[in-house]
This record gives C-alpha cells, sequence and structure tokens, in this order.
C-alpha cells in the first residue's frame, strides 16, 4: 500500500469517505481515490477504522471475492451522500440494510464504561465499520450537514463553526480559489 492521504474535512468519518470523490460535481474532473481494494485498506488503515485483522483478511482475499467487498463499500459511500444531500430514501435503506448486517455479524466489547461495536475481523469487516459509521451518522442531528460552495468540488462536511456559516470545504483550497475568482471578476469589470 502507498502513502496516499485522503481528506479529513467532514468532521465525521462517514462525510470523509464521501469526501473520496474529488470533483464530485464536474463529471469531466471527477477522480475517485478508491478505484480498488487496496485504496479502500490505506483509507480504512489511515483513520483507524478496523483492525488490522480485517484489514489482512480484504488484503488477502481472492480478487473474486474482494471485488463485491469494494463494490458495496462504494455503494455505502454515495448512499451516505444520497441519504443526506438528496433525501434518498433508496440511499436510506440501503444503509439501514447494511446496518442491520453489520450488527449481526458484530460483536459488543466493553472498553471502559462504555460498549462498543467491534465488526467481524473478516474480509467483510472494513464494509461493517463503515456500514456501522454511516448509520452514526444518520442518526445525528444533521443540521451542520454543507456541501462545499464551490461549483464542482462536492466536498461534505459538518460545519461546526462557531457561527455556522462556513461556506467552503477548505479556506485554503475552494475558498482561496474562489475568492481569488471573485476577485478577478471584480477587477475587470
Amino acid at each position: 500500500m502507498g502513502a496516499t492521504t485522503f481528506p479529513r474535512v467532514g468532521g465525521h468519518p462517514a462525510f470523509d469517505l464521501v469526501d473520496t470523490v474529488h470533483w464530485r460535481l464536474d463529471d469531466a474532473r471527477a477522480i475517485d481515490t478508491l478505484p480498488d481494494v487496496e485504496a479502500v485498506l490505506e483509507w480504512c488503515a489511515e483513520i483507524d477504522l478496523v483492525d488490522s485483522d480485517a484489514l489482512r483478511a480484504l488484503a488477502s482475499a481472492a480478487r473474486e471475492t474482494a471485488a463485491p467487498e469494494h463494490t458495496a463499500i462504494l455503494a455505502l459511500r454515495e448512499a451516505v451522500y444520497e441519504a443526506v444531500f438528496e433525501d434518498s430514501p433508496d440511499a436510506v435503506a440501503l444503509i439501514a440494510r447494511e446496518h442491520i448486517d453489520a450488527l449481526s455479524r458484530s460483536r459488543l466489547h466493553r472498553d471502559g464504561d462504555r460498549w462498543h461495536w467491534h465488526p467481524p475481523a473478516d474480509r467483510t469487516g472494513p464494509r461493517a465499520a463503515i456500514a456501522l459509521l454511516a448509520h452514526d451518522l444518520l442518526t445525528s442531528d444533521l443540521r451542520a450537514a454543507r456541501q462545499c460552495g464551490d461549483d464542482a468540488c462536492g466536498w461534505v462536511y459538518l460545519d461546526t463553526s462557531p457561527r455556522r456559516n462556513r461556506i467552503w470545504c477548505t479556506a485554503a483550497g475552494c475558498g482561496n480559489r474562489n475568492r481569488v475568482k471573485r476577485h478577478h471578476a471584480r477587477t475587470r469589470a
């Protein structure tokens, strides 16, 4: 696995997963940074989503059994976006089915004074962990859910700014690019 660094601007791991599609709103520039199982494993490892046994199990799975897991994970990613930003009942239903399936394959483990779900340590572990994250996001307060104000970006995030007026996924990226674009438009006018 390479040294890819994935965006962490979403404020929730499920939104960080959605943000693995760069330039979501521009079909000509759209880039899926999870094109294969290896990239999914890198993302899972980077955010410490599942234990190393589950990552090894999926990594060692035969290509024909890993491919359906990859497809299911991408479907979950798109379902999060569609459920939150397009109010898609089909997307919500997919997340609900995956969540129920994840719970049936996961175990509860006590850590101090709290219980936590631990996904299975097999090749389905990453998908189960993502389903748990997706459900967690969907059942939380989504009033702070936003999409970047850039015409092409499409990254999503929870606006936790003090005045709840964040417009851009990142001030240094889309924010700066759009401020420069507006400045040039004003100076030409």
